[in-house]
């Protein structure tokens, strides 16, 4: 049990095309729900969820990450979570995604 505390494991909250709502209304929702993005950072996680599918918008623990999660959806995106051990998908197969690494 000592050993959760110590390093509680990180999720990565994953937005997904979906052809409906403009990068403006996107780019607006990122910044306003996840208050470490900017409109450059979250322009550039638009771009690579319109070409790949989907991209990371951020890593965080998963308590945080299920309430950006839920804050996103609330505003119609199609967001899920996954641990950060176990995203495939994105850059992040082929040696780290560089922009959401820290």
């Amino acid at each position: 049990k000592k050993q959760d505390k110590k390093k509680e494991e990180m999720w990565r909250v994953v937005l997904h095309n979906d052809e409906v709502h403009t990068f403006n209304y996107v780019v607006r929702t990122l910044v306003k729900t996840v208050g470490t993005l900017d409109r450059v950072a979250a322009f550039e996680i638009c771009v690579e969820t319109h070409g790949v599918g989907k991209s990371t918008v951020t890593k965080t623990w998963k308590k945080q990450a299920e309430q950006f999660c839920l804050g996103l959806q609330r505003s119609g995106l199609t967001v899920s979570i996954s641990p950060d051990k176990d995203y495939k998908g994105g850059h992040a197969g082929l040696g780290g995604d560089k922009r959401t690494s820290e």
